[in-house]
């Protein structure tokens, strides 16, 4: 098994070697050395100055509690375009300097005041801890979660009950560590925002009792296009993943039967591969041979494993891989997918319709232990960089700047669906990345006539508005970058929602678009967070 690996990991470094890169390493000119015990990774401007910083959860090993580690996070200071430092080090300031185990650090607005709060540790039942951002200072707000242990592999943020604020869904991996005797799992908690940052503890009443083996990520997503958020559990120690599909109040029940048998998934990762406007799925290591799989949903949030044709050959060797993340590296308007592994980091190609292919090059060839992936753009040159969180061993982040051959962002934010529920104007608005969160957007707004709303973000790719419309009206989004999109109800232009109703990159889209940054205008003026997910283990360099 090692040798089938290994020889993969050759060819693909010679590959590298043959071919301009992609991405180049710049992590001497801001993280340092680092040699922490980290697994997932955050993008985020956690002090909103426009810039992306970043952050890194550490501490914990593989299947049981390690060293306690401090987590950490790097203040972007957005001078790359001089000689010297580009960041430097404020966990003093964000986290409290404090040392735990933590295998996730989220960044969102907890408390609805328009900056972003910090969520951490909580790992191999330890607290989980919150700091809330309070006039440009972090204020530790932990005692604002419910006071218990947990053992989170993951969480996740989203507004699962409708009430417009940020409840959390959190992968738990039970009271004994997975590498114990007779482990039987753990089972996923919720925790209800009551708006104001202050969570409940809603996981007896509200979830499922199903004991998850070992969850590596967890994901809210709306599967089923209902616009509430379901929950998508990975299971390493399970024959089947979890889908719990929400009733629109916060109450999540499985469902067995929504897609393939599949065991030894590390996650779960969302996007709407084929442009139908339904979320399809990406798995790793769950499929022959710890192979990845693509999940193609029929728009009722079941799904059905075509990667035999869409990722086939060279896009999907047997390798040690951990983490995937959707970007389009070649501004074609598609999502490709970026795979984060123990050999080395590979990048796959969509040809248009949701079919991959393995590129010739991606990262440096020196980041053999990602367990954590995330992806914005740094240092304002319009093309997506990447920070690649490294573990299992004392490796060094990374941080990977996007060269001439990665694409500047040109292409228009997809609008995938609008629709008036009620009194509620929802949209599914991406641009072709993942996870989405608000710094990818410099706006994304309800107009009707010449009235425009800001809307706001509820998780997954999905926006909310509570707005009644008198008559004809359209969403609107302008991404990062400056481009601009809309949409109507029915799909704007031709009634279909799709790619082709959009405004193209310098068009005002008839008066729709927001004449106050005109498109193309400077990265550095957006908002809040980049999200990733990173997934995280250690196994032997071994399969088995």
């Amino acid at each position: 098994m090692r040798t089938a690996v290994v020889t993969f990991a050759i060819l693909l470094t010679a590959a590298g070697d043959a071919a301009a890169q992609r991405w180049t390493d710049a992590t001497a000119d801001c993280l340092g050395t680092t040699a922490e015990w980290t697994n997932k990774i955050e993008l985020a401007d956690v002090d909103g100055d426009g810039q992306i910083d970043i952050l890194a959860a550490n501490g914990g090993d593989y299947d049981s509690a390690g060293t306690v580690e401090p987590s950490r996070v790097w203040r972007n200071l957005g001078n790359w375009g001089t000689a010297g430092s580009h960041c430097t080090e404020i966990s003093a300031q964000a986290l409290g300097g404090a040392t735990g185990l933590g295998r996730v650090i989220k960044a969102a607005d907890i408390d609805g005041d328009g900056d972003l709060d910090l969520v951490f540790d909580g790992a191999y039942q330890s607290q989980l801890r919150l700091f809330v951002r309070e006039a440009g200072s972090w204020r530790d707000a932990t005692a604002q979660l419910p006071q218990q242990p947990t053992s989170a592999g993951d969480i996740e943020l989203g507004d699962v009950d409708g009430d417009g604020d940020l409840d959390m869904l959190i992968g738990d991996w039970g009271a004994t560590p997975p590498g114990s005797t007779n482990y039987v799992g753990g089972r996923t908690r919720l925790y209800i925002n009551d708006g104001t940052g202050h969570f409940t503890d809603a996981t007896a009443a509200q979830m499922p009792d199903a004991l998850v083996g070992w969850t590596w990520d967890v994901e809210l997503a709306d599967i089923d296009n209902d616009w509430d958020l379901d929950a998508l559990v990975s299971c390493k120690l399970c024959g089947d993943q979890f889908v719990m599909r929400n009733d629109g109040t916060g109450h999540f029940t499985l469902d067995t039967t929504a897609m393939p048998s599949l065991s030894n998934n590390y996650e779960f990762e969302p996007m709407d591969i084929d442009g139908d406007g339904d979320l399809d799925l990406m798995t790793v290591n769950d499929g022959p041979n710890l192979r990845e799989v693509l999940l193609v949903n029929d728009g009722a949030g079941h799904f059905d494993d075509e990667s035999a044709t869409r990722l086939a050959g060279s896009a999907n060797p047997q390798a040690d891989d951990n983490i995937a993340a959707f970007l389009d590296v070649d501004a074609d308007g598609d999502a490709d997918i970026l795979v984060g592994s123990l050999g080395n980091d590979r990048l796959l190609l969509n040809d248009g319709t949701g079919i991959f292919t393995l590129a010739a090059s991606a990262t440096p060839n020196d980041t053999r232990g990602t367990l954590g992936i995330a992806i914005g753009d740094l240092d304002g040159d319009g093309r997506p960089d990447v920070v690649q969180g490294q573990g299992e061993q004392a490796f060094a982040e990374k941080v990977q700047l996007a060269t001439s051959e990665v694409a500047v962002d040109t292409a228009p934010p997809v609008i995938a669906r609008v629709e008036l529920v009620g009194s509620t104007v929802f949209a599914r608005v991406h641009d072709h990345q993942s996870p989405s969160r608000l710094h990818d957007w410099q706006r994304v707004w309800f107009e009707e006539g010449g009235t425009q709303i800001d809307m706001h973000w509820i998780g997954e790719y999905l926006w909310r508005a509570d707005v009644t419309p008198q008559g004809a009206f359209q969403v609107c989004a302008k991404d990062r970058a400056g481009n601009q999109a809309c949409a109507g109800p029915t799909g704007g232009g031709d009634g279909t929602g799709g790619h082709d109703d959009v405004i193209p990159p310098g068009g005002n889209g008839g008066g729709c678009c927001d004449a106050n940054r005109a498109p193309g205008g400077s990265w550095l003026l957006a908002l809040g967070v980049v999200y990733a997910l990173g997934l995280s283990r250690r196994r032997s360099w071994s399969r088995n």
